[in-house]
């Protein structure tokens, strides 16, 4: 048996450290990563078996985007659709701010800002093609704060364990790994995005300028694009 999941933005849940997609009972965690290498490919038609969470492997989207290469991609004879941003959105309040509108490519341009030794970082992604996705965004790794206990119990290392699938930040520098880009935490934010809009169900084209914001705001303004468009 199992249940039917649709990765759409009806079946979202909860958002806290990742987003998780609820039907009939049964729950699917961190489906980001993936959806985010699918959206770069253009991969509109897909089924994907699943127990409980899409694996983390190394906290990137790079494995996912490999085995997408390896499989290979097959054209269907369907002209494949696009979700064209034909008006401005907006969601946050105070210094967070996510802003989705009409543009000619599909961009994603992110301002973070967290105490040292993260600090301020800005990364303005313009998507060519799958391999401007690879070079610039698929390798960004997921991050979180030794101070941050709650996230690093979600995590699993709580309970002993694997700390090379993530990014651990201590109180002034990157405890467990070296980095792969000076700014890979901002990279990795655009990674989130380009997966969480994913569910909207087509690729976006329209121009996204986000500052501070994280899982739940990528829902919430495709909660209002689909009120409009249904």
């Amino acid at each position: 048996g199992g249940v039917n999941m649709p990765a759409h933005v009806s079946s979202v849940a909860e958002t806290d450290y990742a987003t998780t997609l609820t039907r009939e009972g049964q729950s699917i965690r961190t489906v980001e990563h993936l959806l985010s290498a699918l959206h770069a490919c253009g991969v509109g038609n897909l089924l994907v078996k699943v127990h409980g969470e899409i694996p983390v492997l190394d906290g990137s989207a790079l494995s996912f985007l490999d085995k997408i290469q390896e499989i290979g991609i097959v054209e269907q004879d369907v002209p494949v659709k696009e979700l064209v941003i034909d008006r401005r959105y907006e969601v946050g309040d105070g210094d967070k701010s996510l802003v989705l509108e009409p543009a000619d490519v599909f961009s994603v341009s992110y301002q973070l800002r967290y105490p040292p030794p993260v600090g301020d970082q800005f990364y303005d992604f313009v998507y060519e093609d799958c391999e401007a996705y690879r070079e610039q965004i698929a390798p960004a790794r997921t991050f979180g704060f030794m101070r941050d206990l709650k996230m690093i119990n979600e995590l699993g290392l709580g309970t002993g364990g694997r700390l090379d699938n993530f990014i651990l930040v201590g109180e002034d520098n990157v405890i467990n790994t070296d980095l792969r880009f000076p700014d890979e935490f901002v990279r990795h934010k655009i990674l989130d995005i380009i997966g969480d809009l994913y569910l909207l169900g087509y690729p976006v084209r329209g121009k996204v300028t986000a500052n501070l914001t994280g899982h739940r705001d990528n829902i919430e303004v495709q909660r209002q694009i689909l009120a409009i468009h249904g």
